[in-house]
């Protein structure tokens, strides 16, 4: 899964124009939907949350996203995948705290001299990018530059200056595409039920569904919007299972059946034992639905019981 530092160094202090702060949060929720068109699985990791970014000394990214005109991006941004604090990606990513090592601004730098940069360290140290708010010119740049410290064996300060790859729009997204993974091409439902432990590792499929998916051939009209689905559902599920909230925020509507309809989605699963697979999302053409239920043991996951047509149309 593609890990992204945000760059707190980025988040700014001064006061600034309401709509100037605007400007910020949509330069900054571009930059996030150019990742994710490559990367749908991407995970930002930050000092803080999202709601709680600053765009300016006076504006908070909670208190602006909740303007009219921007509420595609509010919208958006409740599907995004974000995991604090940045000690969880360091133990995911199996590398070592941050001991005898710090990332700084250098001193003589335009803005932010002489500081401390997490989010552009991680991004230098795990060799990924750092996502930065475009609070100055500065923050634009495609690399950052960094001092280095490290102790060595007897003891001693060693400096060195390197560069963190940075991008703080679509434009920097672009310029860095060799280090975001494109996702995956799925050409035919075969090779999506072959490929699916490792695409979807939060979804689980009960046997129905084998023939079901099995049966979208390559071209297959059906065939894309079931794996974009899919994989919005992963998405939703993976953040859920790691923030431990009480439900997903999925990527798109998800509705529950009637109770004259519910009979229509009982399916045995795994172990033979018949369930209510009442939750779906839509899919077209041909009426689709993806049915699932949602499970917390072992893990939180999904279970997916349908994928195909509307019950009980054909």
């Amino acid at each position: 899964m593609l890990q992204i530092f945000l760059n707190e160094r980025s988040f700014e202090d001064t006061v600034c124009d309401r709509n100037i702060a605007k400007n910020r949060l949509k330069a900054l929720v571009g930059a996030i939907r150019a990742i994710s068109a490559k990367s749908p699985q991407f995970v930002l990791n930050g000092s803080c949350s999202l709601a709680e970014i600053n765009l300016s000394g006076n504006w908070s990214l909670a208190a602006i996203r909740n303007d009219y005109d921007c509420a595609d991006e509010s919208i958006y941004l409740k599907t995004v995948q974000d995991r604090f604090p940045f000690g969880q990606a360091i133990t995911e990513l199996k590398g070592q705290a941050f001991q005898n090592l710090e990332y700084r601004i250098p001193a003589n730098a335009a803005c932010g001299a002489g500081t401390e940069a997490i989010g552009l360290g991680l991004a230098h140290y795990f060799d990924r990018l750092a996502l930065s708010l475009t609070s100055n010119d500065f923050w634009h740049a495609p690399f950052i530059a960094l001092t280095k410290s490290t102790l060595n064996s007897e003891g001693e300060v060693e400096e060195q200056t390197v560069e963190a790859k940075n991008a703080a729009t679509e434009d920097g997204i672009t310029h860095h595409g060799d280090v975001i993974v494109s996702a995956p091409v799925v050409e035919s439902g075969v090779q999506l039920w072959q490929e699916r432990t490792a695409l979807f590792p939060h979804l689980e499929f009960i046997p129905r569904t084998r023939d079901q998916i099995e049966g979208m051939p390559q071209g297959h009209p059906c065939l894309a919007p079931v794996f974009e689905k899919l994989i919005g559902l992963e998405s939703a599920v993976a953040a859920w299972h790691r923030q431990e909230t009480n439900y997903p925020v999925y990527p798109f509507g998800v509705n529950g059946e009637s109770r004259t309809r519910r009979g229509l989605t009982a399916f045995q699963d795994n172990s033979g034992t018949t369930r209510y697979f009442e939750d779906h999302a839509k899919f077209t053409p041909d009426e689709g639905r993806i049915h699932f239920i949602l499970l917390s043991e072992p893990q939180r996951h999904a279970l997916v019981g349908h994928v195909g047509r509307k019950l009980g149309i054909g």
